[in-house]
C-alpha cells in the first residue's frame, strides 16, 4: 500500500503532486491536510495513500514475496466482477511456476487467504504466469480423452496420478457430456486422484425384444365364437318352434314354411 505526504501552496497542488508521483488516480486515494503553516506564505502538507482493495493487497503480498525472494518477476493485478486476475512477467517466472504448477497453487492458495482476510468480496483468485494455465488445460483434456477412449474400448477403470484440485477439475470438465466413461476423485489431499471408470450400459428399451403374441389371425376370435353359438342357439328355437322345410295347410292349400 502506497503512502506520500506533500507539502505545496495549496490542497490542489500538494494532492496533484501527490497522484502524478504515486502513479494513481484520484479515485483510487484517501487524501488527508495533516498541517498548514505562515501566515502571509502558506504551506499544505497533504498525505495521500492509496485505498485498500482487494488487488492492492493481493499486489503488495506477492510483490513483497519477489522482492524477499530476490528474483526478476513482477505480479500485475487486475481486478474483474467474476475475479482478481494476476499476471507474473519476468526472466525468472519460472521459478514461480514450479514444477507442474505447483509453486504458482501455492501463492494463489496464501494470496487468496490475505484476500478474504482483509477484503472478504467472495471473488476468486488466478495466478497465471507465461499463458501456464491455459497451455496445462490443453495438455491434460488431451490426456483425459486420450485414456477415455481406452477406457471405453477395453470396459476397465484407470486411475491417474495424484493432481492438485485445479488439474482435476480439468480432467472433470473434460468428460463430463462423455457418453462412455464417468470420472470420481478418490483419496486423500495431497494424493488425490481421479479415477475414469466405463459407464454402465443401460437398458435400452426401444431394443427390448417384444412379446410375440400367438397367430390368432386364422383362429376365430371369442366374440366370433359367442356369436355363432348365439346364432346357433336362436336357430334351434326357431327349428323347434316351426321347424324348416315342414308343410302346414291353409284353406286346403300346401305352404311351404321358411
Amino acid at each position: 500500500m502506497k503512502s506520500i505526504e506533500i507539502t505545496a501552496n495549496s490542497y490542489a497542488e500538494a494532492l496533484k503532486e501527490a497522484l502524478e508521483q504515486l502513479g494513481l488516480s484520484e479515485n483510487e486515494v484517501d487524501a488527508e491536510k495533516i498541517k498548514e503553516t505562515g501566515l502571509i506564505r502558506k504551506k499544505v502538507t497533504v498525505r495521500v495513500t492509496q485505498k485498500v482493495t482487494g488487488a492492492v493487497l493481493v499486489s503488495d503480498f506477492l510483490n513483497g514475496i519477489i522482492q524477499r525472494m530476490n528474483i526478476d518477476c513482477k505480479a500485475d493485478v487486475e481486478e474483474k466482477d467474476d475475479a482478481y486476475y494476476v499476471s507474473l512477467s519476468g526472466e525468472d517466472t519460472g521459478v514461480l511456476i514450479g514444477y507442474r504448477g505447483d509453486v504458482l497453487d501455492s501463492l494463489q492458495y496464501l494470496s487468496l487467504l490475505v484476500v478474504n482476510k482483509d477484503n472478504p468480496l467472495g471473488k476468486r483468485l488466478v495466478i497465471d504466469g507465461e499463458n501456464y494455465r491455459a497451455k496445462r488445460t490443453a495438455t491434460l483434456s488431451k490426456l483425459a480423452k486420450k485414456i477415455a477412449f481406452r477406457v471405453a474400448k477395453n470396459r476397465k477403470e484407470e486411475a491417474l496420478e495424484p493432481m492438485n484440485p485445479f488439474e482435476r477439475r480439468i480432467i472433470h470438465s473434460a468428460l463430463h457430456d462423455d457418453r462412455f466413461v464417468t470420472t470420481e476423485s478418490h483419496g486423500e489431499e495431497p494424493n488425490r486422484y481421479v479415477v475414469i471408470s466405463p459407464k454402465k450400459p443401460s437398458f435400452d428399451k426401444e431394443r427390448r425384444p417384444q412379446n410375440r403374441k400367438p397367430n390368432n389371425q386364422n383362429r376365430p376370435s371369442n366374440n366370433s365364437q359367442n356369436a355363432a353359438a348365439s346364432t346357433s342357439h336362436t336357430d334351434t328355437r326357431a327349428f323347434n318352434r316351426t321347424g324348416y322345410g315342414r308343410m302346414k295347410t291353409y284353406g286346403g292349400e300346401k305352404k311351404k314354411l321358411f
